[in-house]
């Protein structure tokens, strides 16, 4: 029982490299101790996600899909104060040993600097 309008249906994720490539030679950049975020303006009236969680941050398949899903969904509920930007998330290896509740701490600030 979601609600559409909280959906994070394809249109708003960034699809191809060459959107990814834009977004982060493009946009601006904020870092923090678990994420860079790249943002820019994309001309839409939605936001568009876009997260990179490497290899490199965890071996563990499950502790990157736990990542990418506190991104995901600290995006989609957030992403209203978010339209008109391509946003690209990459996870730092601090990432991996941090809790949901710091994750989602974390982004939530990102989310306030580029609503602003």
């Amino acid at each position: 029982m979601t609600d559409r309008r909280l959906s994070l249906p394809r249109t708003r994720r960034l699809l191809t490299r060459r959107q990814f490539d834009s977004t982060m030679k493009d946009g601006r950049r904020i870092r923090d101790e678990y994420f860079t975020v790249y943002a820019r303006d994309n001309g839409f009236e939605h936001g568009r996600l876009g997260m990179a969680v490497a290899r490199k941050v965890s071996a563990a398949a499950v502790c990157r899909n736990r990542i990418r899903r506190q991104i995901r969904e600290s995006f989609r509920l957030h992403q209203h104060a978010l339209e008109g930007l391509d946003i690209v998330v990459m996870a730092n290896t601090r990432a991996a040993a941090a809790g949901n509740p710091a994750l989602r701490a974390a982004l939530n600030t990102h989310w306030k600097r580029l609503a602003h």
